[in-house]
């Protein structure tokens, strides 16, 4: 009862630094469990940089986790099962698996799996899901717009609204280079 009597002109030294200890223990706490998250998600992103044919490393890993949840939101138990033995087979390739090999690989599973993998991709390339049912039903849910893997795989261009360099550098010509 003392505690909440006292008036915040009472604070102690000793008290505003047991505060802040107490926040630092509740910030580390915090962080740990997002790390151990983030090795949940490297498998996902080994799979889905073997079909995207772009390195997929751990600054991704937020943007997996929206792509994830998009794709399993409303998913019943056996869809994500389905998606969890996908993204399982796929993150045990080879990193220079080819292209003919995953085709291969993807036929072998059975057509759902290859239609994952390709709403997969496609996910990932334009950044957006097109939702089948409920009440959203043939509406798209934009997950990202700037990080798109499209803009990566267009190296002449860059998201419309997106500064690209120095004033009127767009009058020039393309030099090919992706530089601006």
């Amino acid at each position: 009862m003392a505690l909440i009597s006292r008036s915040f002109t009472d604070l102690s030294r000793r008290r505003f630094i047991q505060g802040i200890a107490g926040t630092s223990a509740v910030i580390l706490t915090t962080s740990f469990s997002g790390s151990a998250r983030a090795s949940d998600m490297m498998p996902f992103l080994k799979a889905s940089s073997l079909l995207c044919g772009i390195e997929l490393d751990r600054s991704y890993i937020q943007l997996g986790e929206r792509i994830y949840r998009a794709l399993t939101q409303g998913a019943t138990p056996q869809d994500i099962k389905n998606w969890q033995r996908l993204i399982d087979v796929l993150a045990k390739l080879p990193a220079k698996t080819t292209e003919k090999h995953l085709h291969q690989k993807l036929k072998s599973m059975g057509p759902r799996y290859l239609e994952k993998a390709r709403l997969l991709a496609r996910v990932w390339y334009t950044g957006r899901i097109e939702r089948k049912s409920g009440a959203s039903a043939g509406t798209f849910e934009v997950i990202t717009y700037d990080e798109a893997l499209v803009w990566q795989a267009c190296t002449f261009t860059k998201p419309p609204v997106t500064c690209g360099g120095h004033f009127g550098y767009w009058q020039h010509p393309y030099s090919g280079t992706g530089n601006i």
